[in-house]
């Protein structure tokens, strides 16, 4: 997966979004089915390509959040065992 992986998905996107654009503009149904069509495969497929650095980011952001939930839910444990 390297740039040229990634520009197709930025180019389907685009063109998902002008297709989408362009059914606002002409009233032609047909646009706003292709858009979609292009929107579920570039979700679908090109997800993973495109926001693999935020998908990292988030996770690792929710592996530190499960940690301090957990260290929270120990002190809490052994504080009402103390009583």
């Amino acid at each position: 997966m390297g740039k040229s992986e990634k520009i197709k998905w930025q180019l389907l996107l685009f063109l998902a979004i002008g297709c989408y654009l362009l059914a606002l503009v002409t009233q032609q149904y047909l646009f706003n089915v292709v858009a979609i069509g292009l929107a579920v495969c570039v979700y679908k497929y090109g997800s993973p390509v495109l926001f693999k650095e935020y998908d990292e980011r988030k996770k690792k952001k929710e592996e530190e959040a499960a940690k301090v939930r957990e260290a929270v839910q120990t002190i809490l444990r052994n504080k009402t065992f103390e009583k």
